[in-house]
């Protein structure tokens, strides 16, 4: 009976975001966020693709020490929040700048899918050749993770079969397994 309750325990926590047991509510090993466009029957969420790997993804990354200024003693971890915003402007190679982010990013729009904690934000449509077309050499820090950029329509990962999936540009794309339940739970929450 004891192993029924913890594991309705933990299928609520999955379900509400709440964070699972053993794991405080700030503690995290990475965030990102969902980065969506349009309205209606039309919306899209911006994926990236990292040269390491074969899938499209919700840009985001690993926690990092914040800046703490110049010669200060205490080095402090990032926040949740703080980890998307850096990754988003990163992985976007700069074009989505951090104002544009924070204005874009609600810090209450908050889910957590076991160590990885991830917000939902609305911005404008950009053509993912906007993004292709920012040259960063290969290997020069963080600006230079991403291989490609994908549009993908949000009903259309929602009734996939699998992870492939059509992007914006005709393209068959694989995208992270993951992403359908993360984008689902988002949108029970009405938050696009």
């Amino acid at each position: 009976m004891r192993q029924k309750h913890i594991f309705l325990a933990v299928v609520f926590a999955l379900c509400s975001g709440v964070a699972a047991p053993g794991l405080a509510s700030n503690e995290f090993k990475a965030a990102g966020a969902l980065l969506v466009s349009g309205e209606g029957q039309s919306l899209q969420v911006l994926l990236v693709r990292h040269h390491s790997r074969s899938w499209y993804e919700m840009p985001g990354g690993r926690r990092q020490f914040a800046s703490a200024g110049e010669g200060a003693q205490d080095r402090v971890m990032e926040t949740a929040y703080e980890t998307a915003i850096r990754e988003c402007h990163e992985e976007s190679r700069g074009v989505l700048s951090l104002v544009l982010l924070r204005n874009s990013i609600d810090q209450s729009h908050q889910l957590r899918d076991g160590g990885f904690v991830y917000f939902v934000g609305t911005i404008d449509w950009i053509p993912a050749d906007t993004l292709r077309q920012v040259t960063v050499p290969r290997g020069a820090g963080p600006l230079g993770e991403i291989a490609d950029y994908a549009w993908v329509d949000v009903d259309h990962v929602l009734v996939s079969a699998g992870d492939m999936v059509t992007d914006s540009e005709g393209r068959s794309i694989r995208v992270r397994p993951q992403l359908s339940a993360r984008l689902l739970r988002a949108r029970g929450k009405g938050w696009f």
